[in-house]
């Protein structure tokens, strides 16, 4: 008989409303938290190109007190101060965090930074070596939000985000439970508004959350669960999204999302992209894409056994290959899809220079992943290995 498994499991309490329309509920979302006075947080992109922001501002009604259209990607330190400063001219109670990733990252950091003050690089995540994680305290209420994604990306699903800092070289990390989202509205003709190519992306994106969550130091049976089956259905569902039909964008979203909702601690990848897209504005799907065979390749010998379980739910016939074998395979079968979804499978196709893979592998050792990868990491030559790799 297995032993019998010890873990502590700590769950977001999550509040999902999802439909072809769900957009329409929006005021009645921000009267259940008792807020009065809405302010969207968007980027000038989807503001200009579709009528998500339109449709929520007709939703909020007269709960719409005004707007801040400058998200960037990565969430660049120098927009957030000045987004905090129109919410609090507007006198804004709720945020209405409309896009992706970049969006929801921007609201959470401008609530830590309304609640806590100070500079948003005293919130930081700090590390004196990869095994001491230093995270601030953040005891201040935030601002409530309500995330309305266009994306397959899951940053709303929870309370840690950052943002870029071109000064310091690195993104930096925050985290903060009462700063996620405190409903997730899940609009299919919102998904459907946003280029195949960034729904693909960003559902990579999340198929290496899943894979990192199963064989993260973490891992448990919940964790297990939700992304094994997010695997399974990523890899049925990614490539049937091209032609935009709404009810398969709102299965491939929650299929994205399970993994997000199972609180893990990721890894090596995680930590490599979050530098790759920060620095270098790669879009975070791709920068997490790109490395995904490579690092699941260097963590192979030390998490054979769990690899041979996503080789299973990527559907490969795993009966008569070793556990080695079948991570092996498992590492092919993502590269393959990367490839056939149409998304860059190499660092200098992005942009990156050869010659920025030491900074970022050293930069790569700052990041709250590297602790719960599962094999031990102890110093940037190995990270940078993987760069040339992937490069």
């Amino acid at each position: 008989m297995a032993e019998q498994p010890s873990f502590t499991y700590q769950g977001v309490a999550h509040r999902m409303v999802c439909g072809r329309d769900s957009i329409v509920s929006l005021r009645d979302e921000v009267e259940r938290l008792g807020a009065k006075r809405a302010m969207v947080i968007c980027g000038p992109s989807i503001l200009k190109h579709s009528d998500v922001v339109g449709r929520v501002q007709k939703a909020l009604g007269d709960k719409y007190v005004g707007i801040f259209s400058g998200v960037q990607p990565h969430v660049p330190l120098e927009t957030i101060a000045p987004a905090a400063e129109s919410a609090k001219e507007l006198k804004a109670d709720v945020f209405i965090s409309v896009g992706g990733g970049s969006t929801h990252d921007t609201s959470r950091c401008m609530g830590i930074l309304l609640a806590e003050g100070g500079s948003l690089r005293d919130h930081g995540i700090r590390f004196e070596s990869p095994e001491k994680r230093i995270v601030p305290t953040l005891p201040h209420p935030k601002m409530p939000t309500i995330a309305v994604s266009t994306t397959f990306g899951a940053a709303e699903f929870g309370g840690s985000g950052g943002f870029s800092d071109k000064e310091l070289g690195r993104y930096v990390q925050v985290n903060d439970p009462k700063s996620a989202p405190k409903v997730k509205v899940i609009d299919g003709m919102a998904l459907a508004t946003t280029p195949v190519s960034i729904l693909l992306s960003t559902g990579i994106g999340q198929l290496r959350v899943a894979i990192e969550n199963i064989y993260s130091k973490e891992h448990n049976p919940i964790s297990d669960a939700l992304s094994l089956h997010a695997v399974k259905l990523l890899k049925k569902l990614l490539p049937l999204c091209a032609e935009k039909d709404v009810d398969m964008l709102l299965q491939a979203k929650i299929a994205a999302g399970l993994p997000a909702i199972a609180k893990i601690a990721k890894g090596l990848n995680t930590a490599m992209a979050h530098q790759i897209g920060g620095i270098y504005d790669v879009d975070h799907g791709v920068a997490n894409a790109i490395p995904l065979p490579h690092t699941m390749r260097f963590n192979l010998d030390a998490s054979a056994e769990q690899q041979a379980l996503i080789a299973e739910a990527l559907g490969v016939d795993v009966a008569k290959l070793s556990d080695k074998e079948a991570g092996l395979a498992a590492a092919d079968e993502v590269a393959a899809l990367t490839k056939m979804l149409g998304i860059p499978t190499r660092l200098r196709d992005v942009g990156v220079p050869e010659n920025s893979l030491e900074a970022i592998a050293k930069n790569t050792m700052h990041d709250k992943h590297i602790p719960t990868n599962p094999k031990p990491i102890t110093s940037y030559e190995q990270i940078l290995a993987v760069l040339r790799q992937a490069w």
